[in-house]
């Protein structure tokens, strides 16, 4: 592959399988930009609202300080508020969606289309937090001392994953969904997970009801974890 300096275009002088790995490598770089990029915009709104909250505070004082002016009722009153206990606080200040301990981030373009192809495979008519749902169980396993310590074994490992034994992890492409799942999962560190190891799809089996511990249920899928 030759980018050249300056330039936007790549000339690929690969074929075939190389060929498609090059492009899939520069093809998710891209998009770790586009991320990355996405949350700088995200915290340069949240610092202009915050600028905009201390330019009307300043007004306030500065009305406060004018004999002339006349300062809203609202804002008297509001003087006279107790501020809240610490506990209300932190119950203000709590996040509205939970935060892993993400035990590890240090995986290459590779492992990252296997994570996107394992969400398009398992879960493609499910909604974005759906496709990460699935990406999380794999991760939480390769996180757990009970399953292999690597994405790729984890996803491969026999018996496992049904979109892998059947083909449809190799056959699909990755959607938009998935890559966007992909980016919940590595920048904002969303994890709804709840540390579910196991999902499945509504159906007539009943081994994972009767041998593991339901969490919850997203979309077609009911996920669960081990039994203490």
């Amino acid at each position: 592959m030759d980018i050249r300096r300056g330039s936007r275009t790549a000339v690929y002088r690969f074929s075939g399988e190389a060929g498609r790995r090059k492009r899939r490598r520069t093809d998710i770089r891209a998009r770790r930009r586009r991320w990355k990029r996405r949350r700088l915009y995200k915290w340069i709104a949240v610092a202009a609202v915050g600028i905009g909250g201390l330019a009307v505070g300043a007004a306030v004082f500065g009305m406060q300080g004018s004999p002339s002016a006349e300062i809203p009722a609202a804002v008297m009153d509001a003087g006279s508020i107790r501020p809240p206990d610490a506990s209300v606080q932190e119950q203000q200040e709590a996040p509205t969606v939970s935060q892993t301990a993400i035990a590890s981030m240090d995986w290459d373009a590779d492992e990252s289309e296997m994570l996107a192809r394992i969400a398009m495979a398992e879960a493609e008519g499910e909604d974005v937090e759906g496709k990460a749902l699935v990406i999380l169980v794999v991760l939480n396993r390769v996180w757990s001392d009970k399953f292999p310590d690597s994405i790729e074994e984890v996803i491969t490992q026999e018996r496992q994953f049904t979109a892998y034994e059947n083909g449809r992890y190799e056959r699909l492409e990755p959607d938009e969904g998935c890559w966007d799942a992909l980016g919940m999962v590595m920048y904002d560190h969303w994890d709804e997970s709840r540390g579910a190891l196991y999902f499945e799809s509504e159906s007539d089996s009943t081994w994972h009801q009767e041998n593991l511990k339901r969490l919850f249920k997203h979309g077609k899928h009911i996920f669960y974890t081990e039994r203490e």
